[in-house]
């Protein structure tokens, strides 16, 4: 067992059990997945300590600086938090907090350091899309039957929140497989899209089906998810995707897109006005975040720098449907910044170790990873992304999977977790 089979587990734990299952008095940092990403965390800090020759220093890893980094802001803002008198509920969210910082640090440095070598990448990556498959397949079945089949799933241990029910919208079923809500569901659904993509297109090792199954449904699923984030997260993805493409599969990709547009437009009937309804007129969730501009700005004006705490500013003092502006009152402008920092540092690093790869799938991973994590960073600006445990685990798993493609670029990756 390395470091694959348990970031597998993860995934599996990730993407199987629903996002609104968790260890009722753990509250947010209760998702099983949470709680089996601070193991991660403690696994890599155990290899660390009683290895006989420190690696740490010696090694450049971009990611795992940033990651550091995002870690002491995250320290910083607790200390700023425990500073000043807090109700309850914000001492409670304030230590819990940190048990979710330690589960993001978990997974992003395990993927990081832990993956040996490019085959063990490999294998990891085509988990991460066959997993990704069926949980769009399943968001299909619920769009189609009007059921959720996982809203009455009782998991011994865990208690659920008042999400996961099935919504409407334009007279369609939002999906959301076993996703929390709409937007956590697409969320996932535009960060794993470009890299079953890549592996279609050039893993010609495994088997079609396959290659092709995450691609379709996850492409369909986004299609039919009633959202206006899953098509935005797809957009942005092919667009950093596009130039890494020869012109003949782009010609292809046009030709599949106005194939696959005119089946919905066909079987679908309305689904397409629909969606184009998503981007216009007015819409009370703009709205509605455009009004919290003000109440983002006084709460700044008192922690610019460190904030308030991360995870103090709770859902009932208000929505804001950002979370780059809760990052901004939890953790200031040193939080904001390094929460940025974690995509752009792995978006970068990913479209520059590509470059060292003779390998065509190798070499094309690095802007599939890119513009997954482009995805994934710009839907975190359309919702709270770090409260719901599928988007904040996709997210950094993405970007530890950059730092692994980082850290192979130069060779074959051979060091492993004992």
């Amino acid at each position: 067992m390395d470091a694959v089979t348990v970031l597998t587990v993860y995934l599996f734990l990730l993407l199987a059990i629903p996002s609104n299952r968790s260890v009722a008095a753990l509250g947010g940092a209760g998702a099983p997945a949470a709680l089996f990403a601070l193991i991660a965390m403690l696994w890599w800090c155990w290899y660390h300590v009683q290895r006989p020759t420190p690696s740490l220093a010696r090694d450049s890893q971009p990611i795992r600086i940033v990651m550091f980094v995002f870690v002491a802001a995250a320290l910083a803002s607790y200390a700023a938090g425990a500073s000043r008198a807090l109700p309850p509920a914000e001492i409670n969210a304030l230590n819990l907090g940190l048990l979710r910082v330690a589960a993001f640090a978990g997974i992003l440095l395990l993927a990081t350091d832990g993956i040996p070598n490019r085959a063990r990448l490999m294998t990891l990556l085509r988990w991460v899309c066959f997993l990704g498959g069926v949980f769009a397949a399943l968001g299909l079945l619920q769009f189609f039957t009007g059921q959720s089949f996982v809203e009455k799933l009782n998991i011994p241990g865990l208690s659920v929140s008042d999400f996961g029910a099935l919504q409407d919208r334009g007279g369609f079923n939002r999906s959301v497989s076993t996703a929390r809500n709409p937007l956590e569901y697409a969320f996932v659904l535009s960060m794993i899209l470009p890299i079953a993509l890549t592996l279609a297109l050039h893993d010609t090792g495994t088997r079609l089906l396959l290659r092709w199954f995450p691609v379709g449904t996850i492409t369909l699923a986004a299609l039919l998810s009633v959202s206006r984030s899953a098509i935005i997260g797809v957009l942005v993805a092919i667009v950093v995707l596009l130039p890494s493409w020869s012109p003949e599969v782009r010609r292809r990709a046009g030709v599949v897109a106005v194939v696959l547009l005119g089946m919905v437009w066909a079987l679908v009937p309305g689904m397409m006005g629909t969606l184009k309804g998503l981007f216009g007129g007015q819409d009370p969730s703009i709205k509605s975040r455009t009004d919290s501009y003000d109440v983002v700005s006084t709460f700044v004006g008192m922690n610019p720098f460190l904030g308030r705490g991360f995870g103090t500013f709770l859902p009932e003092y208000r929505i804001l449907d950002n979370q780059y502006l809760v990052t901004l009152i939890d953790m200031g402008i040193v939080g904001l910044a390094a929460l940025c920092a974690v995509s752009g540092v792995g978006f970068v690093t990913s479209l520059a170790a590509r470059r060292h790869y003779t390998e065509t799938i190798l070499a094309k991973l690095g802007p599939a990873l890119a513009a997954s994590l482009a995805a994934g960073a710009v839907l975190t600006g359309f919702f709270d992304a770090l409260s719901f445990p599928q988007a904040a685990g996709m997210l950094f798993l993405v970007a530890g999977l950059c730092g692994a493609y980082w850290r192979m670029k130069d060779s074959h990756g051979t060091e492993r977790y004992a």
